[in-house]
């Protein structure tokens, strides 16, 4: 007690404070990577509007710069109080403090979504209104390695070319943000609404404790955002609960909410019967009039985390099936009739490799298509030397289309990719080899490839990607990266797939979709730029192999 008390009492003393005029949109804060994380607070008008964890060491040339948005409070005065050294290094600028411009990095992805600065995870509150895409995320703005979680936000008219607006909802006294959904209140049920067009509303989990779900809305289209003075609207329901997926079920009028719950003690039945050893969860489904009272329904025994409950028609058909799904993307078919949901298919296996996770779906999308969104989980070290970490997946369009073992899942990358196509390769009736070398033209590390080759005498086809081998087993009918694989079926003697190249991140589609996976490209300076197509065992045979190289998303040049 005496050794806290003293640590607590140097702590303190090493308090400082410092008066400023924000006269500028941004305060910069200096990152020491690996350093003792420090508390920096802002306070205006005597009341603490922001607090701020990072990692600082006196003396130390910073890392990285993240930044405080101080718009809000433009003009006025305010208190920074922190480590003397932290509040005295920090910088009052209307740009990000940086030696490279924003989005020119070396290692910046250029048409897959990523953070200004700080590190991001799951997708949330994905939804559409006006024409724009809301993207949110998982963020901690103040950092590249996990820390407190905010809600970032970016908004698009094309799924591509991104536009980061101010943190939607910050960690603040009642626990980090964790993840959520977000939907358009047509019919204002929530009494939000006070101009002419309907509010916005997020719901999303604070983590406490309790941990609770709780509802945050817009009225200005997604620009300015309040917490709702009566959260949380569902209180804490069991251990561990959160990821509400929120939906308007038309055929009973009501809301419906789909959570995560995970109770002590509690024992579930496998959610694969081959596989018993499987972690499993129950996603519990809640029914509301207003977004604000909540009533307990059904449930069902189903993955970790993240949880998505939708409907789809069939491909050609007026029948529509139901589909939920949790963070690895693994889904059940059924029937959902808004209060309980009735399996008809088996566990069915989701996006392959071991970049995607968490997708969810847009809400409110008018054009009748269902568009998916994933975070492309991999190591932080595939960034090191950026001031960002992670990044999204490329939004996907999902179908259901029947099959001979029933309906299953297919995916295709959003249309609108095919506007940044630039420069275009085309190749065929070239043969494969261990010596052959037909990509040597794509110097880039940007590119949408779609191949159809025949396999021949060929044992093994490997694509090299900038020293990481993508090799396809024609035996095994798999494609493996690493430790990662996907299946990739040979049919009528030939392999067909669609590869995406960005940095950091390789995405693939084959079987006309029903296969989708999505694998990690650690950055290897050193390598070619160009891909090498090569056959080993025999000789390969390119039919047809276009390659249009993509432009990037961003409003720089390097």
């Amino acid at each position: 007690l005496i050794a806290l008390f003293c640590l607590a009492q140097f702590h303190a003393q090493d308090i400082a404070t410092r008066s400023l005029m924000l006269d500028a949109n941004l305060l910069n804060l200096p990152v020491c990577n690996g350093a003792p994380k420090q508390m920096v607070k802002l306070a205006v008008g005597g009341k603490a509007v922001r607090e701020v964890e990072i990692e600082f060491a006196e003396g130390k040339k910073p890392d990285l710069w993240v930044f405080l948005d101080v718009r809000p409070w433009k003009g006025q005065s305010a208190v920074l109080s922190g480590p003397s050294a932290l509040i005295t290094a920090i910088e009052s600028s209307d740009a990000i403090k940086t030696d490279v411009p924003v989005y020119a990095e070396q290692w910046r992805p250029q048409f897959h979504f990523t953070s200004m600065r700080g590190r991001l995870n799951d997708p949330n509150g994905l939804l559409s209104f006006d024409g724009e895409h809301h993207l949110f995320y998982q963020l901690h703005p103040y950092g590249i390695k996990s820390g407190s979680k905010s809600w970032g936000h970016a908004v698009s008219r094309d799924f591509l070319h991104w536009e980061e607006l101010p943190i939607a909802i910050h960690a603040e006294a009642e626990g980090m943000m964790f993840s959520g959904s977000g939907v358009v209140d047509w019919k204002n049920t929530t009494g939000f609404q006070t101009g002419k067009e309907p509010p916005l509303v997020l719901i999303y989990t604070a983590t406490g404790p309790p941990r609770d779900q709780r509802l945050a809305f817009s009225n200005d289209r997604g620009r300015t955002w309040t917490k709702y003075a009566g959260n949380p609207v569902l209180p804490e329901v069991a251990h561990n609960n959160r990821d509400p997926k929120v939906f308007w079920h038309e055929p009973t009028q009501r809301w419906v909410m789909i959570l995560h719950c995970t109770e002590k003690g509690k024992k579930l039945p496998p959610i694969d019967p081959k596989d018993p050893k499987r972690k499993t969860g129950e996603f519990v489904f809640f029914t509301s009039p207003d977004l604000k009272q909540w009533k307990r329904e059904g449930s069902v025994i189903g993955f970790a985390e993240c949880p998505d409950l939708f409907p789809m028609k069939i491909e050609g058909t007026d029948k529509t099936k139901w589909i939920v799904h949790g963070g690895l993307g693994e889904y059940f078919i059924g029937d959902f009739d808004g209060r309980e949901f009735k399996r008809t298919s088996d566990l069915l296996h989701g996006p392959y490799g071991s970049a995607y996770y968490a997708g969810q779906n847009y809400s409110d999308m008018r054009d009748g298509r269902v568009v998916q969104q994933g975070w492309a989980k991999m190591s932080d070290l595939v960034f090191t030397g950026m001031p960002f970490a992670q990044m999204m997946n490329i939004p996907c369009e999902i179908t259901l289309r029947n099959t001979g073992k029933g309906p299953r899942l297919v995916w295709q990358p959003v249309r609108e990719i095919e506007t940044l196509r630039t420069k275009h390769h085309h190749l065929e009736s070239v043969v494969l080899n261990e010596q052959s070398d037909p990509l040597k033209a794509v110097q880039t590390p940007f590119f949408d490839l779609h191949a159809v080759i025949e396999v021949g005498t060929a044992t093994e086809i490997t694509l090299d990607l900038r020293g990481t081998p993508f090799v396809i087993d024609v035996k095994k009918l798999k494609l493996t990266s690493g430790k990662a694989t996907m299946p990739m079926p040979v049919r009528d003697g030939r392999i067909d797939f669609r590869l995406f190249s960005d940095h950091s991140l390789v995405e693939i589609f084959t079987d006309n979709g029903f296969k989708f996976g999505a694998f990690p490209l650690p950055p290897k300076p050193d390598a070619p730029i160009a891909p090498k197509l090569t056959a080993k065992g025999g000789e390969a045979k390119i039919i047809s192999l276009d390659v249009p190289e993509l432009k990037s998303v961003w409003p720089v040049k390097k």
